[in-house]
């Protein structure tokens, strides 16, 4: 067996996980609807909460969307008052994003439904397996963290 190659059914490892995903989505969704935020748009607050003034293009590539999903999010989230953009002044081809007051004071009712969403996903866990499951979901996403990661292209055995 080659180093890195696990002999567990892929469904045991990305069955658990694309569900918990999607569920998050869901469960996001139907929270901040009143808010008229879509699935997936306060990913983009997220990314802005670190990073105010972000580029459009660098957005995208940190939540690894297309170009077209990012600016359908960003006009989205412009329209209902969360953000403004502004053209790039070393690019006037480009944009950057940038959060407006009713997008910053969002930050709280976001964070508080993820921390409701995640309760519920670790109210059967000990403190001691939140810790592990919190590490090793670290230690299994590092590398997907890098920009511009790209899936090897090994040829089959």
């Amino acid at each position: 067996m080659k180093k890195g190659k696990i002999m567990a059914d892929p469904k045991e490892i990305f069955g658990p996980i694309v569900h918990i995903y999607r569920t998050h989505l869901e469960y996001m969704a139907k929270e901040l609807e009143v808010y008229r935020i879509g699935s997936g748009q306060y990913d983009f607050l997220m990314v802005l909460y670190h990073k105010d003034g972000i580029s459009q293009e660098n957005l995208a590539r940190m939540l690894k969307v297309s170009k077209a999903t990012s600016t359908r999010a960003i006009q989205n989230l412009e329209k209902e008052g969360y953000v403004y953009r502004e053209k790039d002044e070393n690019d006037l081809r480009a944009y950057k994003v940038y959060l407006t007051d009713k997008g910053k004071e969002m930050r709280g009712v976001i964070f508080e439904k993820l921390v409701s969403f995640i309760d519920v996903l670790f109210s059967d866990f000990t403190p001691e397996e939140k810790e592990i499951f919190r590490l090793l979901a670290h230690k299994a996403a590092l590398k997907f963290f890098e920009p511009g990661f790209e899936p090897p292209s090994e040829k089959p055995d």
